[in-house]
C-alpha cells in the first residue's frame, strides 16, 4: 500500500461500523449475487445494495439473505431525462452521497456490481486504508500494459493529451487551467474505493458533482472525474493501494490453484478482480477468454466468480 498526497489534519476514530456497498438493476442481478458470494467466502461485514431497477423477485432474495436495500439519492441537480432513460446512472450519482445515505455506518467500501473479491484480505487492506480519513483507492498505474496516457502524435514534438481525465474534463467544460492540471494524472478507478463517512472529500466531491452532472453525458463518469478534481485540484488526502485491489488486467492464470494472479512477479494471487469492459463474459458463463498461465501455458477462462470457483475447487481437489 502506497500513501499519497497530503494527510488529514487528525486521525478519525477506530470503528467496526463498517458496510460494503454495490449497485444494480435487473440485469446485473447475476453479478452482484456472485459478488456478495465472494464476500461471504472471506467476511461476514454487512453489505448493501443500491437499487436502481431490480425485479420485486430478486429485491426478495437479496432481502432473504439479510442483504439491505438501499434507495438511490439523485440531488435536484441530476439530469432527470438521462436517469429516467437509464435508471442504473443513479448508482454513479449516489456513490458520492453513501455518507448521508448510510449515517449510521462508518467506514463504507465500495465495490462495483462488476467486481468479485478473490483474497479477501483485500477487503481488510481497503478498509484499513480508509478508517484514517483519506480517499482509499487503486490509481491506474501498472494496470494495464496499454499506454498509460493517451496522447495524439501531431508532428515532431507536439502531442495532444488524451487521457480519460483531460477528455472528460473538457466534455464538462472545466476551464482550461484545470484540464491541463489533471489531464496528465493518473485516473482513480472508482469501481473500488474506501472512505470514512466523516472523511473531509465528501463535500468536495458533491461540489463538483454539482457543477459537472448537469452537463450533458457527463452522469456515466462523473463519480471518477470529481474524485480526481478533489484528489488532484483540491490536494484532498488520498491512500493509494495497489492494483490488486482493483485488478483489470493484463490477466494471468495460475493453474496451481486455480486462481487469477497478478501479472507482475511474484504473481501473488488478485485481491478484487473487476471485469471492466468484459460485456461478453459478464453476460454469460459460456464466454471465455484464452488467458496466459504462470506455468507457460493458457487457458480458456470467465472471469467471473462462478467461472474461477470450479477451476480453484478441481485444483485444491488434485492436490500439490
Amino acid at each position: 500500500m502506497m500513501s499519497g498526497m497530503t494527510p488529514p489534519s487528525a486521525p478519525l476514530p477506530a470503528t467496526s461500523r463498517r458496510i460494503i456497498v454495490t449497485g444494480c438493476d435487473h440485469a446485473y442481478f447475476h453479478l452482484v449475487t456472485e459478488l456478495i458470494a465472494s464476500v461471504r467466502d472471506h467476511a461476514d461485514t454487512p453489505i448493501g445494495v443500491i437499487d436502481c431497477g431490480m425485479t420485486a423477485h430478486q429485491v426478495a432474495q437479496l432481502t432473504a439473505r439479510g442483504i439491505r436495500i438501499i434507495t438511490p439519492h439523485l440531488p435536484d441537480y441530476a439530469p432527470k431525462r438521462a436517469v429516467r432513460k437509464r435508471p442504473s446512472l443513479a448508482i454513479n450519482i449516489s456513490k458520492l452521497w453513501l455518507d448521508q445515505m448510510l449515517p449510521e455506518f462508518d467506514l463504507i467500501l465500495w465495490l462495483d456490481a462488476d467486481t468479485w473479491v478473490q483474497d479477501g484480505r483485500a477487503l481488510e487492506q481497503m478498509f484499513a486504508a480508509g478508517e484514517s480519513g483519506t480517499l482509499a483507492i487503486v490509481p491506474e498505474i501498472g494496470a494495464k500494459i496499454a499506454n498509460l496516457l493517451g496522447v495524439r502524435w501531431i508532428c515532431p514534438g507536439w502531442m495532444q493529451i488524451r487521457s480519460f481525465l483531460y477528455k472528460n474534463a473538457s466534455r464538462a467544460r472545466l476551464p482550461f487551467h484545470i484540464r491541463t492540471r489533471i489531464g496528465a494524472k493518473p485516473l482513480l478507478n472508482a469501481g473500488v474505493f474506501c472512505l470514512h463517512r466523516n472523511a473531509t472529500i465528501w463535500p468536495v466531491l458533491r461540489r463538483w458533482q454539482a457543477r459537472i452532472l448537469p452537463r450533458r453525458g457527463m452522469a456515466f463518469t462523473q463519480d471518477q472525474l470529481c474524485m480526481a478534481l478533489a484528489v488532484y485540484v483540491d490536494d484532498q488526502p488520498v491512500t493509494f493501494l495497489d492494483n490488486s485491489h482493483n485488478y483489470l488486467g493484463p490477466w494471468l492464470l495460475d493453474e496451481r490453484t486455480g486462481q487469477l494472479a497478478n501479472l507482475f512477479f511474484p504473481h501473488a494471487p488478485i485481491g478484487i478482480v473487476h471485469m471492466a469492459s468484459q460485456k461478453a463474459m459478464r453476460s454469460a458463463l459460456d464466454n471465455t477468454m484464452a488467458i496466459p498461465t504462470i506455468q507457460g501455458g493458457t487457458a480458456a477462462v470467465n472471469l467471473r466468480y462462478a467461472g474461477l470457483r470450479g477451476l480453484s475447487r478441481r485444483a485444491s481437489a488434485s492436490g500439490p
